[in-house]
């Protein structure tokens, strides 16, 4: 199992529909987060990638929404490598209720599946250097 990067947020009011819950096109932006503080904890920024002239565009988002968040509800944003193969990548992501003694209610299960591009737009294979730092021992 790839390690699993999880990353704690808490629904803040303008995310919320009038009925209080967390809007759905805020799970997008949840999942980018995760993305984002995963790379941050394994030593490289997006913006790192960025200036290198390296950038992961998003061909795909498959999101399923299994229950409700509501305003100031504590989440957890799971991320994950599931596949590298080539210029693309799958990241896999759950996004969890955190409900005190109770455990854990998962909120909405996503695939995102991104591919590697240079600074020209162009698509560019995964290095395996790339492939062990985004999979580490379970990549090569």
């Amino acid at each position: 199992m790839p390690a699993v990067h999880r990353l704690p947020v808490r629904v803040r009011y303008p995310e919320a529909d009038p009925m209080g819950r967390l809007h759905h096109s805020r799970f997008l932006v949840y999942f980018e987060m995760g993305r984002t503080e995963m790379l941050r904890e394994r030593g490289v920024t997006y913006r790192d990638m960025e200036t290198a002239g390296r950038f992961i565009a998003i061909a795909r988002a498959d999101v399923r929404y299994r229950a409700g968040a509501r305003y100031d509800d504590e989440l957890i944003i799971e991320t994950w490598v599931e596949t590298i193969r080539g210029a693309r990548i799958v990241f896999g992501n759950r996004l969890l209720r955190h409900d005190g003694h109770l455990g854990e209610t998962i909120i909405a299960e996503a695939t995102i599946t991104g591919a590697l591009l240079n600074a020209q737009g162009q698509v560019e294979r995964f290095a395996d250097e790339d492939i062990r730092f985004f999979l580490g021992d379970e990549g090569v």
